[in-house]
């Protein structure tokens, strides 16, 4: 057994969550001695990089890397970062060549440059790495980027919420459609032929890959808010090796408490099935980054295609199973989401209280209604 597996990485003990939130403690007297301090802006950007490139990606890992990382518990963490790490690296030197040094793929185009971070801003990736320790699935979107200014909370959310619909009526069309091919894979008890099993976990390699890159397009930008928008090639390596850094923690801690949200569903630890999530939600990914422009939570167009899976799993084939069980285990996540989502908006409003003149800096279709063109 690897040492990773002999660690209860989900379950911490008491002396666990006392070390965790003692660091935690430390990182934020850090960051308040640096703010008040006056250390300079560029220093006070890479530190709180460095802490939300393991919150943002520690978040939502349960969304990306989370279903291949309970079905591959077996494989060694090596062979994990060496193709993840090495795809991370190569998207983004792809990024940096084509945009000018730049690495967010244009998602921070409509979010002016910060000229001096307020300590709200660098704070928040702090919040998140405890709301993400609490297996809270938080918007990182709504809990950094909003921070920054650009479109309207109100579209983002209706964009959010939007996705989580969406998800579900996918997931409920493909799962359902795979379910009557062929009932016996989706039953209870069913366990996979160990040689099926092994081709469909060589895809799911590709799938995940697919559906990493797909992740990095969108959501990069609530990590690299943080750096200057051209970085030079000193600065691009060290971004980079900081977001490998924190990946190789994820990787080795098998997704940390937030990964139950995964290993709650069923049969989620087999490699067809988990391929196919990563299939269906990378491409969803994909298709809300080709409707619009406004930024969304990931997190919850994710949360909707587990739910609309494991709902339609239990109707058709888990017949003996309580259904008050599947739709606690669904509302669960929904429950925890939204909290999340309350914390980022009360973040978010307190931020524009406690420092006017970012609404004075924020541009001004961020306070109008939406037009036509940000129309869903």
């Amino acid at each position: 057994m690897n040492p990773n597996q002999e660690i209860d990485y989900q379950h911490p003990t008491k002396k666990d969550q006392i070390r965790f939130f003692a660091f935690t403690l430390f990182l934020v007297l850090t960051i308040c001695a640096g703010y008040f301090l006056g250390l300079p802006r560029y220093y006070l950007g890479w530190f709180s990089f460095a802490i939300a490139s393991f919150s943002v990606a520690g978040n939502d890992a349960v969304q990306t890397i989370g279903t291949f990382i309970e079905s591959k518990k077996s494989v060694h963490w090596l062979q994990k970062i060496l193709v993840f790490g090495g795809l991370l690296f190569f998207v983004h030197l792809l990024a940096w060549f084509l945009h000018g040094g730049e690495i967010h793929f244009h998602r921070l185009d409509s979010i002016p440059e910060t000229k001096d971070f307020n300590l709200l801003q660098l704070l928040a990736p702090v919040l998140l790495v405890v709301i993400t320790r609490l297996r809270a699935p938080v918007s990182t979107t709504f809990l950094v980027l909003g921070l920054f200014g650009g479109k309207s909370i109100d579209q983002m959310l209706t964009k959010s919420f939007f996705g989580y619909g969406l998800a579900f009526l996918v997931a409920i069309v493909v799962w359902a459609i795979l379910v009557k091919v062929d009932p016996h894979e989706y039953h209870e008890v069913h366990t996979p032929d160990p040689v099926t099993e092994r081709r469909w976990s060589q895809l799911q390699w590709l799938s995940t890959m697919y559906l990493w890159v797909a992740w990095l397009f969108q959501d990069t930008a609530n990590i690299a808010v943080f750096l200057p928008r051209q970085l030079g090639i000193i600065e691009f390596l060290t971004a980079v090796f900081i977001l490998i850094v924190a990946l190789l923690i994820i990787i080795r801690t098998n997704g940390g408490t937030i990964q139950r949200v995964v290993s709650e569903k069923s049969d989620i630890q087999w490699a067809k099935a988990a391929t196919i999530v990563d299939l269906v939600y990378g491409s969803l990914l994909f298709f809300f980054q080709y409707i619009s422009n406004i930024p969304m939570s990931t997190t919850w167009a994710f949360l909707g295609l587990l739910a609309g899976r494991e709902i339609i799993l239990n109707v058709i084939t888990y017949k003996d199973l309580p259904y008050l069980d599947t739709f606690r285990k669904v509302g669960k996540d929904v429950v925890l989401a939204t909290i999340g989502i309350a914390v980022s908006i009360l973040v978010f409003f307190l931020s524009y209280f406690f420092y006017p003149e970012q609404r004075a800096n924020t541009p001004l279709e961020f306070w109008n209604s939406p037009t036509q063109e940000d129309s869903l």
